[in-house]
């Protein structure tokens, strides 16, 4: 490990299966296809007060308005009222009590160190990665990035891996930038990948079209950490490696297409769409009349 890597391992450990219950409640919905970000939406009922101790950063976004009674151990009992598409930074390594007069809906997300780690591995050198907790936070970053993931939990997650885990690395470097403690520094070389290494990528791209592969496969081929991979990816094409993929995807099905031999279904499975909804809805909105339309006019 590196020296940057060592600064960073000191101040987050990653507690690796180290899972504590968010409420008592049982998740809506199917849980997440990635093996870092828990993400678990409820709907809950009022309740006195419950104590938590969390390891791992925890954000609760509101689906609606709601106030929560809030105290740390033994201080006094704060009542914070949050809006719709607000959210609430949990404090970490400490035992604190929440109470909602209320039903509410709630989008809890646990951000796991590594996300943290590998944000920071790039941003900070010397200075310590230290997440100041915020009882509410109204950034129209987080509030899109977290509906659009609330809206993925939805439809099951039919967009696969590569989709969360872009949400997970925008929200570990939105955190990283506007609520640590130190300011990081700019991501370097944000003109892009060299030629030959974005060619490797959108090879691998294509090679894996049929699978879900996530954004440390694609990290990995381009030799470069996830965090400055993003960065760098979208400089080269203006678009995130989940939407350029989903081009790719959507190039390859309208030339399949042209075989009467094979059905829609197929089609869409062969060029990794997880259903045939899902497929025809990202056609459409690409192309502008779903693929069996598109068909009859080839």
């Amino acid at each position: 490990m590196n020296t940057e890597g060592k600064s960073v391992s000191r101040i987050l450990s990653h507690r690796e299966g180290c899972v504590q219950p968010m409420f008592d409640a049982a998740p809506i919905g199917p849980l997440s296809p990635s093996s870092s970000l828990l993400v678990e939406r409820r709907d809950l009922e009022p309740i006195s007060w419950q104590s938590h101790l969390l390891r791992d950063q925890l954000l609760h976004f509101f689906m609606k308005p709601a106030v929560i009674g809030f105290s740390l151990k033994d201080a006094a009992i704060a009542k914070i009222p949050v809006a719709t598409g607000h959210a609430v930074f949990c404090p970490r390594e400490e035992w604190h009590n929440i109470s909602w007069d209320e039903r509410i809906s709630v989008l809890s997300v646990r951000m796991p160190d590594s996300a943290f780690m590998e944000a920071a591995r790039e941003r900070l050198t010397e200075k310590s990665l230290e997440i100041v907790p915020k009882h509410v936070v109204t950034d129209d970053r987080l509030t899109h990035l977290l509906f659009a993931l609330d809206a993925e939990r939805a439809r099951g997650y039919s967009a696969g891996k590569l989709f969360v885990d872009c949400i997970e690395a925008a929200l570990a470097n939105i955190l990283l930038t506007s609520f640590n403690t130190f300011a990081p520094r700019s991501i370097p070389g944000k003109g892009g990948m060299a030629p030959h290494v974005l060619r490797r990528v959108v090879e691998f791209m294509h090679a894996n079209m049929d699978k879900q592969i996530g954004l440390k496969d694609l990290a990995d081929c381009a030799g470069l950490s996830l965090s400055h991979f993003s960065f760098q990816f979208r400089a080269s094409t203006n678009q995130s490696p989940h939407q350029y993929m989903l081009q790719l995807r959507i190039e390859r099905s309208k030339k399949l297409l042209a075989d009467s031999r094979l059905s829609v279904l197929d089609i869409g499975l062969e060029v990794g769409f997880r259903n045939q909804q899902h497929f025809a809805t990202v056609f459409r909105n690409s192309v502008g009349v779903p693929p069996s339309v598109y068909r009859t006019q080839l």
